[in-house]
């Protein structure tokens, strides 16, 4: 444990423990219900004040001010897909007060986009993380190893450089250390495994493909690695690309493997509990589990007052309700996520690079909508739709960030095109494989 972080378990103590009273799951759904629809209105009126894109919509199609139920609100409030967040994101937005800083997302959509936020978001949400990491042990002053993307050093620039640094100071101070998940070669993987011996952290977090890869590259070390003192292993960012990754995580370092969900534009949804399954944070997040059966689509409405709120929001995942005849108004719990698998790049020295790395890289334009990497044997090419073909100066720049993660990426080829390839799901690929 650190000095400060030290310091902030103790002023993080109150929220945490209050949150964790507000989620008792021995609460009845009646009750639950009640709560969500009082936060739902509440954050409703404020939509309709602040927000134009709401505003017109209510007075278009006789929307209430009030709902008089979840079920209501669902049946007469339109879904927001992400195109729309694209299309009108100064019309959804709030008004009169601006943003303090932007979720810059890209993620396992690769459909980049800059939604603007306000530093209450992350205040309003914080104690859902360590309630989370609270059921398996772990508090605000746990040491933590990142198995991580790097994207602060893409950054140029007096800018780049001063963030980079205000990240490395943040991190030491409160017990963290930082290991790049861009390149997932075996050998990188050892010296991800070397480093966290040095570092005894108290817990692990990373891309659920990267641990993937992790364990594959170090079960030699298995007896150094269990003696190492790790408590808990967190995956996040998509879903384990094996059906054994988490077994084979929880038989090398010998303790639980926990796993969020949620995205960069939302903030952590859900996390599974020690006793199986995924706890919804409910008092921050409506989730609607649209469709029949027992998979479903996921809807995400914001409880809390956002720069950018999220009203019926397709996060484009899946999940396996308990049962074909769910309710799926509001989940609270689901057994299974069906959600995403990032993917990795094999370049030709036979490095690995995960579809993050790529994701940093190209957010920053503006007039990128989408992308993937399209993989031909060694050959890789970076597709797009844009409403414009890129200019000189966009392309270097994304050039510019992807050679800092490796050389070769410096030179890959750029294609616009219409449409991105999908999955007979409908969904997007990161990472296309052309030649099969």
């Amino acid at each position: 444990m650190t000095l400060v972080g030290g310091i902030r378990a103790r002023l993080y103590a109150a929220p945490i423990e209050r949150r964790s009273r507000e989620l008792d799951p021995s609460r009845t759904e009646t009750e639950r219900r009640a709560t969500q629809l009082d936060l739902l209105n509440r954050e409703w009126s404020r939509i309709l004040r602040d927000v134009p894109y709401y505003e017109r919509l209510a007075r278009e199609r006789g929307l209430p001010e009030a709902f008089s139920s979840l079920e209501e609100f669902e049946g007469c409030v339109p879904a927001t897909q992400r195109a729309d967040v694209q299309e009108q994101l100064g019309e959804r937005t709030s008004r009169g007060r601006s943003a303090e800083w932007f979720r810059i997302t890209g993620g396992s959509t690769a459909a980049p986009v800059q939604i603007p936020a306000w530093r209450s978001e992350t205040e309003a949400t914080r104690a859902d993380f360590w309630v989370a990491r609270g059921w398996y042990g772990i508090d605000p002053a746990s040491r933590l190893f990142l198995l991580w993307g790097h994207s602060h050093l893409l950054g140029t620039g007096w800018r780049g450089w001063l963030k980079a640094r205000r990240l490395e100071i943040s991190d030491r101070l409160l017990g963290y250390h930082r290991f790049s998940a861009y390149d997932l070669r075996p050998e990188a993987m050892q010296r991800a495994a070397r480093t966290l011996l040095r570092f005894r952290p108290d817990y692990l977090l990373g891309y659920s493909t990267a641990l993937d890869l992790f364990v594959r590259a170090n079960e030699g070390h298995r007896s150094e690695l269990r003696r190492c003192g790790l408590r808990l292993v967190v995956a996040t960012g998509e879903a384990f690309p094996a059906e054994d990754s988490a077994e084979r995580l929880r038989d090398l370092f010998d303790c639980p493997v926990a796993m969020e969900y949620g995205a960069v534009e939302t903030g952590l949804i859900a996390h599974t509990r020690p006793e199986g399954g995924f706890g919804v944070f409910w008092r921050s997040h409506l989730v609607e589990g649209e469709g029949q059966g027992p998979r479903r689509r996921l809807l995400v409405t914001s409880l809390y007052p956002r720069a950018f709120p999220l009203v019926r929001y397709q996060i484009g995942d899946e999940v396996d309700v308990p049962s074909p005849d769910t309710d799926g108004t509001s989940l609270v719990a689901f057994p299974r996520l069906v959600g995403r698998c990032n993917d990795y790049a094999e370049l030709s020295d036979g490095t690995l690079v995960h579809s993050e790395a790529f994701s940093h890289a190209v957010r920053p334009c503006g007039a990128v909508r989408g992308y993937q990497i399209v993989q031909s044997g060694a050959d890789l090419r970076l597709r797009y739709t844009a409403g414009r073909t890129l200019e000189t100066a966009d392309e270097a720049g994304i050039r510019e960030r992807l050679r800092r993660v490796h050389p070769a990426l410096g030179a890959i080829a750029f294609e616009r095109v219409d449409a991105l390839d999908q999955t007979v799901a409908g969904k997007t690929r990161m990472v296309v494989r052309a030649d099969g």
